[in-house]
């Protein structure tokens, strides 16, 4: 299981991310030139797709730009370091529910109800059977959720094996491994799991689980929106997506107020973060970034806050 996880981690935080201006103060696609602010040679940022297998590594190919930029950097960083490491540091975690926790405890009788039958339907097993964290859950749930699409689609297991392997930002960082760069991560792996799994409360977990699985519309819209906006290569398709996806948002006053506070936290400090990092990064070496493509467009994404510190930003073809 936790081999398998690996890539549904990388999966989970670009697929989940969004924060965008709703202004569209951006003309270009998914490929940036980071260049002025004392900077002797360019860098480059790639606004990558991981939020399911419909596009994997090999899409690069038709990005403009994308070899050139790649090959004259010396440097990569993507969003995490040591990527390949990502499976030592999942067995290690815990995630079972304390021993005097159950769902009984966690959710009221509607919602536990729902939960029941959600998991009896998808994976044959009673909630009163269930002892895996809310949020591992989550993710457990939507590994067979890719799954079963593939499988419908007519996909052999074998092939979805190797697309697993094929996810944009793996194959990058695996890239920059064989041209020898000198290969980083903005974040370390534990960092990014301590955000999907923080030690916190259990209910609010299984309160969002809930609302997640509820919430099929925007689950849908999110995926099929996004899909078609990143293969247009359009940053403004993704700004537009975004106001969908709030529009959607708006009619449910408890789904705004989570979405907000799933902005701020996974999106927002991060990108403010990341940023803080960038120009040392890049001020002696001619990197590569590669970070999930909702990370770049908005008043707080990577661009903005990149042309806020002195540099020119400016799309790369």
């Amino acid at each position: 299981m936790y081999k398998n996880l690996v890539s549904v981690l990388v999966l989970f935080f670009a697929f989940l991310s969004c924060s965008f201006s709703s202004q569209k103060d951006l003309e270009g696609g998914v490929l940036w030139e980071i260049s002025g602010n004392g900077l002797e040679k360019p860098s480059y940022l790639l606004g990558t797709w991981h939020g399911t297998f419909d596009i994997l590594y090999s899409y690069v190919d038709s990005i403009p730009g994308f070899q050139k930029a790649f090959d004259t950097c010396t440097q990569y960083v993507g969003e995490a370091e040591n990527i390949d490491n990502m499976e030592e540091f999942m067995s290690s975690f815990d995630p079972k529910l304390p021993r005097d926790t159950s769902y009984t405890n966690l959710l009221d009788e509607p919602e536990y109800s729902f939960l029941d039958s959600v998991l009896v339907s998808r994976m044959n097993v009673p909630l009163d059977k269930m002892y895996l964290k809310p949020a591992f859950l989550a993710l457990v749930l939507r590994q067979l959720e890719e799954q079963a699409k593939l499988v419908k689609a007519g996909y052999s297991q074998g092939q979805i094996d190797s697309m697993r392997t094929q996810v944009m930002d793996v194959v990058l960082y695996t890239s920059a491994k064989d041209k020898q760069y000198n290969v980083l991560g903005l974040e370390t792996i534990k960092e990014q799991l301590d955000m999907l799994f923080p030690e916190g409360n259990l209910k609010e977990e299984a309160s969002q689980l809930i609302i997640a699985l509820r919430d099929q519309k925007v689950q849908t819209l999110l995926i099929d929106e996004l899909h078609s906006a990143y293969r247009s290569q359009d940053i403004n398709r993704i700004v537009d997506c975004e106001k969908k996806i709030r529009s959607a948002f708006q009619d449910e006053p408890l789904y705004s107020k989570e979405y907000d506070d799933f902005l701020e936290k996974m999106i927002d400090q991060r990108n403010r973060d990341w940023v803080q990092k960038l120009p040392g990064l890049i001020k002696d070496n001619p990197t590569f970034i590669a970070v999930g493509v909702r990370h770049l467009p908005g008043k707080n994404g990577v661009i903005c806050l990149l042309r806020e510190k002195g540099y020119r930003v400016e799309a790369f073809r």
